[in-house]
């Protein structure tokens, strides 16, 4: 993934901005149509550019009773409860995030299973290039080769990926696609 320049994300924040505060303005006051409508016309990146927007314009430390004034009923109509007594803020409510590396750029990883110059994954994108290689038919060896890996290590990986499919409920094959081609 690449970072955005001081100067574009300066460019993001004000072509988003008008669909920021029109969100803004149809959650507080539109119908539910109002908001589908609105982001569906959203690129999943600007979805995301937005919603980082949005949490830039609240204050983590705004009591939580007042950030959430303007919802008097709950769903089924009723005058709503106040949130737990403990959740006194809006940070107070946030949940602990781990990091869980620097997300995944799938574009970078079919451009490392391509032709040309070899393409620097994390290790969340190594392990998607081995799983996508290996399902599109290259052998370990074209995997490997692609990702400067060894062929043990690709093969590992694949086993460790058809397990955590396994234990997910996910089907993948039982021998790799590349395997199947090289043995017939």
């Amino acid at each position: 993934m690449t970072a955005l320049t001081v100067e574009q994300r300066g460019d993001m924040v004000e072509a988003l901005l008008p669909e920021a505060a029109g969100l803004v303005v149809d959650v507080h006051e539109g119908s539910a149509d109002d908001i589908k409508t609105r982001l569906r016309g959203l690129t999943r990146h600007e979805l995301e550019a937005v919603t980082v927007l949005l949490a830039a314009l609240a204050d983590p430390d705004r009591s939580l009773k007042d950030a959430l004034s303007w919802v008097t009923f709950d769903e089924y109509g009723q005058p709503a409860a106040p949130p737990l007594s403990v959740v006194r803020t809006v940070r107070d409510a946030a949940p602990v995030v781990k990091p869980k590396g620097y997300g995944i750029d799938t574009s970078a990883v079919l451009r490392a299973l391509g032709p040309g110059p070899a393409v620097e994954l994390n290790r969340d994108e190594r392990r998607l290039a081995i799983e996508t290689g290996i399902r599109r038919g290259m052998t370990y060896d074209d995997v490997a080769e692609r990702l400067g890996m060894d062929r043990g290590s690709v093969k590992r990986a694949w086993d460790r990926a058809k397990t955590r499919a396994r234990a997910e409920g996910r089907w993948l094959p039982p021998v790799a696609v590349g395997d199947i081609r090289e043995a017939s």
